[in-house]
């Protein structure tokens, strides 16, 4: 969930910055400035999704091989 927020409050700050240089023509002008907000958002959901999918196997396959798997958050 943190990984959501995070790509939440970076894409906002984004929003802003291009808010202060840009003006709100350039924000409705220049369609890049969309695809890098809304791609913020995007990669923080992308990373979640693939830390639930992949967590499971490599801490089965840690544990299968006697290695400590501590050092991730879902191992425990």
């Amino acid at each position: 969930m943190v990984k959501i927020i995070v790509g939440y409050v970076l894409a906002t700050l984004y929003g802003m910055g291009a808010f202060l240089v840009v003006g709100y023509e350039g924000l409705v002008s220049i369609p890049q400035v969309n695809v890098v907000f809304w791609g913020l958002i995007a990669s923080g959901f992308v990373i979640q999704i693939l830390e639930l999918a992949l967590c499971k196997p490599v801490c089965r396959v840690l544990t299968n091989n006697h290695l400590s798997a501590r050092w991730m958050s879902c191992c425990h």
